[in-house]
């Protein structure tokens, strides 16, 4: 991998992604044990859990990436990698399983997520949706699912428009949030909650969704890959003060373009 966006980079996305996506499958909708986050050691709440599952997938995605790359930093959600993606040099930030919560309930929509970041920046990622058979890539400059371009829907708002709202506040520290959420629901057509931010970015990649938002600081593992998609396939991604967004974002605003000062106005609610 070089200090740039090169088919390689993407093709080790996919390779990685795609290995973990396949060992995670063979758990899908079997007995598993799980814990919640917080049993684990976090301080969250009930809906974020975490299996064995997690983290040897993790590992197999470490495997792929080792293999292909044995140079570069890897910061993931499990195990012992990093927490914190350099700000020099290159490195892969992994969420093995985004989407836990619909994983141990049979849901389909959770991911493996790969980005590739230089310099801190994420310059090709992959998600796949394995209970699904969809893979979204993206380098510098496109978005593609399962091979075949794809980009934001150009919906400008009003009822034909959907967002959704990702990574809540801690359970029991929702009241502002839920607010902020009714005021999505007076200015768009249609609210929904996928409980997996990657899945939620693929979907505003390919145009089924308009804009996803988090008044949260988002792991860098549950954003990066999709804010690489996002942007790939035309859209925009800033805080809520409407910079564009950065790792070191204290909140996530991603869309189409069209509807996003109208979501910032009505994210503000969410805080």
């Amino acid at each position: 991998m070089s200090d740039g966006t090169d088919q390689s980079v993407v093709e080790t996305a996919i390779a990685a992604a795609s290995a973990g996506g396949e060992f995670a499958m063979a758990d899908f909708g079997t007995g598993l044990d799980v814990q919640t986050k917080g049993e684990a050691g976090e301080p969250m709440g009930p809906a974020d859990v975490v299996t064995e599952t997690d983290r040897e997938t993790q590992r197999r995605v470490v495997e792929v990436l080792s293999e292909r790359d044995p140079g570069a930093t890897i910061v993931g959600e499990e195990n012992d990698a990093a927490k914190t993606v350099p700000d020099a040099g290159r490195a892969w930030v992994i969420d093995p399983i985004d989407g836990t919560f619909n994983f141990v309930r049979g849901l389909h929509y959770w991911t493996t997520s790969v980005a590739a970041t230089v310099e801190g920046e994420a310059v090709a990622a992959c998600s796949v949706l394995p209970a699904l058979g969809r893979t979204y890539a993206a380098d510098d400059a496109d978005a593609f699912l399962d091979g075949d371009p794809v980009s934001v829907s150009e919906r400008s708002g009003g009822e034909s428009t959907t967002v959704a709202p990702i990574v809540p506040p801690a359970y029991g520290e929702r009241s502002t949030y839920a607010d902020g959420v009714g005021e999505l629901f007076e200015r768009f057509g249609t609210v929904v909650r996928h409980c997996s931010a990657q899945a939620t970015f693929a979907l505003i990649a390919r145009g089924a969704l308009e804009g996803a938002v988090t008044p949260q600081r988002p792991n860098p593992w549950d954003s990066l890959a999709g804010a690489r998609l996002v942007r790939a396939a035309g859209g925009v991604v800033t805080d809520l003060a409407g910079e564009r967004w950065s790792v070191e974002s204290d909140s996530m605003v991603a869309s189409n373009g069209p509807i996003h000062e109208e979501l910032l106005e009505a994210a503000e609610g969410l805080r």
